[in-house]
């Protein structure tokens, strides 16, 4: 029995199914799984703290109802053994509530340490953001590297639900990841 190439490319076809040949790219989790943001989804005018009494905890005056345009920030943390230093970088939500239809912006930027070896910005091949916003669903979406900044990278969603009704608490679980190979 000769090997034609028509049998030499069933074999490697047969091969392939038999081995389920996998052409994912895979890739390596860098820092915590606990590196989450939170926002608060809530019909308009229920976020925020509105309570000026003189028994409120941050006794300000005025209304104290800014959260809409302020945002929310964590450091992300290198799992052990990847880096010199644990702090990966800086995980930024802007805002950090509103009313569902709200569009968020996610921004993630990584410590340059200027070295070629262990610098985060050389080895991070993918940063994603994993939604968990309840009963809804979960879902990662890939962030955008900057052009022009290799330690930069964004994303903007918008909350689903009803606007007059939705009320949760979303997390926002940054994932930075490096390409197995």
């Amino acid at each position: 029995m000769q090997a034609t190439p028509a049998k030499v490319a069933a074999l490697f076809v047969a091969l392939c199914v038999a081995c389920s040949c996998n052409t994912d790219t895979e890739y390596e989790l860098l820092n915590l799984e606990s590196d989450c943001l939170q926002v608060q989804i809530a019909p308009e005018g229920t976020t925020g703290d509105d309570d000026d009494s003189a028994g409120d905890d941050d006794d300000s005056a005025g209304d104290d109802d800014d959260s809409q345009a302020s945002g929310a920030q964590i450091t992300l943390v290198a799992r052990p053994g990847w880096f010199a230093d644990d702090v990966l970088g800086t995980a930024y939500v802007t805002p950090s509530s509103g009313p569902a239809g709200t569009r968020f912006l996610i921004t993630v930027v990584l410590v340059d340490n200027g070295q070629e070896v262990g610098n985060p910005t050389e080895v991070v091949d993918l940063v994603a953001v994993k939604v968990d916003n309840g009963d809804l669903v979960v879902d990662e979406f890939p962030m955008a590297l900057s052009p022009a900044d290799p330690s930069r990278w964004t994303l903007e969603l918008g909350a689903g639900g009803a606007p007059d009704t939705a009320s949760r608490e979303d997390s926002l679980c940054i994932a930075v990841s490096a390409e197995i190979e």
